[in-house]
């Protein structure tokens, strides 16, 4: 049986230099900042809590971290008791030199559901995130109430194949974004990654950059992100696919991989990019509403 240890943490490092990350998790609203063991390591979460509010676990993509999260976490923080995890290697989750295979991502996530005694959650993820929740609610029948994916990396990684030659050039561009330093990672996001989103979303992007290992792209050796058109038609849980926006032949190569799932709505954001929580959020936010109502 898996172990429980949950430590509440309060406060940063706000006098940090520029370059530097917290050295604890920052305190955000009343939401619990906690650790779980789980698959032998120590994970890191956020946990908006409620009694008696059905659970919603969110999984967040390569090189982010939890509270990536926020911004919608509190679109829904009043209906939903909803839980922000930091995979292995990024935040403030133990940073192992290995493994970062897709398996035992699964397995870490699995294991802080259990931990949690979380029953039956809706789970989101996006890109890598999206492929950990799509692997474990498929591997797992039992595991969730409904899967939620936003331009998840399995289904990227089918139409795009990723290779490992690109590991080494991945890692590098990791390391100097920990180099960068804070205000000139929200400058390059604000100008040329990722325009249009909100201030906070910036803040909580660069630090993101600032706690990650390099480690967690060796992800991509072997198997990488997973295969949807395995794991797909195993997912037997209502299932709604976020896609990115994208012109008519994309839109019917994604339609073809989302008739895979038993139970799957495939839903394209118009002005989208990969980060479509962020870059179109009041869309976002209906199609979401839409989805978890007809549960």
């Amino acid at each position: 049986m898996l172990g429980l240890t949950v430590v509440t943490l309060l406060g940063g490092c706000s006098g940090a230099p520029d370059q530097v990350p917290p050295e604890a998790p920052r305190p955000h609203k009343d939401w619990q900042s906690a650790y779980i063991n789980s698959n032998g390591i120590q994970l890191h979460y956020w946990r908006t809590g409620g009694s008696g509010k059905p659970p919603l676990v969110l999984a967040h993509g390569i090189t982010d971290y939890g509270l990536n999260w926020a911004s919608l976490a509190e679109r829904f923080e009043g209906e939903y008791d909803i839980v922000m995890y930091d995979a292995r290697g990024h935040g403030y989750s133990d940073k192992p030199d290995e493994p970062y295979d897709l398996a035992t991502h699964v397995a870490d996530l699995v294991g802080l559901i259990r931990a949690l005694a979380i029953e039956k959650p809706v789970l989101m993820g996006h890109s890598m995130g999206g492929a950990i929740v799509a692997l474990a609610a498929a591997t797992y029948p039992d595991l969730a109430r409904a899967v939620i994916l936003e331009d998840p990396a399995d289904m990227l990684a089918r139409l795009n194949p990723l290779g490992e030659a690109i590991i080494p050039d991945w890692k590098k561009q990791v390391r100097n974004d920990r180099r960068t330093g804070r205000a000139k990672l929200i400058a390059m996001a604000r100008n040329k990654r990722h325009p249009g989103w909100q201030d906070r979303d910036y803040e909580l992007w660069a630090e993101s950059k600032l706690l990650v290992s390099p480690n967690v792209v060796d992800i991509l050796h072997g198997d990488g992100f997973g295969d949807a058109g395995t794991t797909y038609p195993k997912l037997r849980v209502p299932t709604l696919v976020l896609k990115a926006d994208a012109d008519a032949n994309s839109r019917k190569k994604h339609l073809e991989i989302v008739r895979l799932l038993p139970k799957g709505t495939l839903v394209h954001i118009e002005g989208a990019g990969h980060v479509i929580r962020n870059d179109r959020p009041d869309d976002t936010l209906r199609e979401i509403r839409a989805f978890l109502s007809r549960l």
